[in-house]
């Protein structure tokens, strides 16, 4: 396994690589905030006793959302208690971001917060010990005992894979740790009385680590400073670990870009020639499966029962590639047999496994279809990247303005080292709006990027995002031409 950080411009990346192929990006974009795993100190402004929730600020233009579930009930004895009993408007309270904003809705807020370790997740108000999926049943039984003798009162604990290969000792000393670190942070916002962030949920490479087997993965920077601090902050893969000296973008060296653009396609190929189609809804995704050209060398049911294995392999990689979430339909095609359709489930359950985000199986409805639900930290791969085509009627999506404008940087930054004058480039007027707009500073993070001088003109007969590099070379060159046109 490679775990790849191209991390030298605006938009941070990691992609997660697997016998060769991607099978997970990690996106961390400037002005993507509140993050996931954030916790403030926010205000009630809103309490909504017929949907049983409530509204925060948390700092944001828009309000956070926090759910009667998601708060820390301590009148338990008092059963369908009212929201309004729990917290009421103008309160203090200490929230955790569950899942970010987007750009129609406010973040999702819990009390029920989590503090990462390295072996484990502490829950100050869990009053649960749960064990990571991957292990074993022995395993798992083992570590949920090692782990609720670590806990005291309504303590909960989330317990690592890497936790098996810890000593108690260690895990007892982690427990401590992020006990005081909740401490420090809830002694903090009796202090505050202001909305505050206390506490920065994990980081780009953070996030990428706990979604891999550390000990056995290869990590790869295109960033020195950033290659030099992970050697520090993690010198047991110090070997591990290497410098990308290339001028060529580090994706681009290893296929990555082209693989996240065929991850925004609806179809996707089988092995054996079939091929499933993923059509994202309002309301839900569903993935179609279909033979195409494939007709087998077996009879019909045994065809069947073969496009649908790979189709079970290649929904759950695409579920977590393309961080679908929700609600989720796969129509595969039609299976009489029972036994058939108990391999397929079993298929799919296995390669779930290997997903971090948390997957449910509803199981088949009378019509055949498989019902599953996904749990939503953050927006889908589509949702980030694309946005809905301003000039078609239909339903189609292109590539956002603000994706493209990270595109834009990551190809000027590859002329970094160039001995040339000046650079051209063209782009279209919505990027080119994108760039000039006054509240931010793109233009002069662009021109930061390369020592060159940079020329940006707008091309008129283009209205979707786009940019083109026209021209390098001297100032007088660059200029005639531009003058000419």
């Amino acid at each position: 396994m490679q775990i790849l950080f191209n991390v030298t411009t605006s938009e941070k990346r990691a992609a997660i690589v697997e016998d060769g192929k991607l099978i997970e990006v990690i996106f961390e974009r400037p002005n993507t905030y509140p993050k996931a795993g954030n916790i403030y100190l926010g205000r009630v402004v809103k309490v909504l006793p017929g949907i049983q929730a409530a509204f925060i600020d948390v700092g944001f233009e828009q309000n956070g959302f926090i759910h009667d579930t998601d708060l820390v009930d301590n009148n338990k004895e008092k059963k369908n208690n009212s929201i309004s009993e729990k917290i009421h408007e103008g309160q203090w309270i200490i929230v955790q971001v569950k899942k970010e904003a987007s750009k129609s809705k406010g973040p999702l807020l819990t009390e029920n917060l989590t503090l990462p370790g390295d072996n484990l997740v502490y829950l100050p108000f869990g009053n649960y010990t749960a064990v990571s999926k991957k292990l074993s049943v022995e395993e798992t039984k083992r570590m949920k005992d090692v782990g609720t003798s670590l806990l005291t009162g309504q303590e909960g604990v989330i317990m690592r894979t890497s936790s098996t290969e810890a000593s108690f000792d260690i895990l007892e000393q982690e427990v401590s740790r992020l006990r005081g670190q909740w401490a420090s942070l809830s002694g903090k916002a009796e202090n505050l009385k202001r909305i505050s962030l206390l506490f920065e949920g994990n980081t780009l490479i953070e996030r990428a680590l706990a979604h891999t087997s550390n000990e056995q993965a290869e990590y790869i920077f295109d960033d020195f400073n950033q290659y030099q601090s992970f050697k520090r902050s993690y010198p047991d893969f110090s070997k591990q670990t290497h410098l990308y000296k290339g001028s060529e973008n580090i994706f681009n060296h290893h296929n990555i870009e082209q693989s996240i653009h065929k991850a925004l396609q609806s179809v996707v190929w089988l092995k054996n020639g079939g091929h499933i189609n993923i059509d994202p809804t309002e309301a839900l995704t569903v993935i179609d499966v279909n033979t195409g050209k494939y007709t087998g060398k077996q009879d019909r049911s045994q065809s069947i029962l073969e496009t649908n294995l790979y189709a079970a392999e290649e929904a759950a990689k695409q579920l977590r590639l393309r961080n679908i979430s929700g609600m989720i339909v796969i129509d595969f095609i039609r299976m009489n047999n029972k036994e058939h359709q108990m391999k397929v489930l079993q298929r799919l359950e296995d390669r779930l496994i290997q997903d971090p985000i948390r997957t449910r199986i509803h199981g088949f409805t009378a019509l055949g279809l498989l019902e599953l639900t996904r749990q939503k930290v953050k927006d889908s791969l589509s949702a980030l990247m694309t946005e809905k085509c301003a000039l078609c009627k239909a339903s189609h999506r292109q590539l956002s303005t603000e994706s493209v404008y990270y595109a834009f940087e990551r190809e000027l930054f590859q002329y970094r080292n160039t001995d040339e004058e000046g650079i051209w480039v063209e782009v279209s007027k919505p990027l080119l709006l994108f760039i000039k707009d006054p509240e931010e500073s793109w233009e002069d993070r662009l021109s930061s990027l390369v020592s060159a001088k940079l020329y940006i003109t707008e091309k008129t007969d283009v209205e979707h995002p786009y940019f083109n590099l026209r021209q390098i070379g001297r100032y007088e060159e660059i200029e005639t031409r531009i003058n000419k046109e």
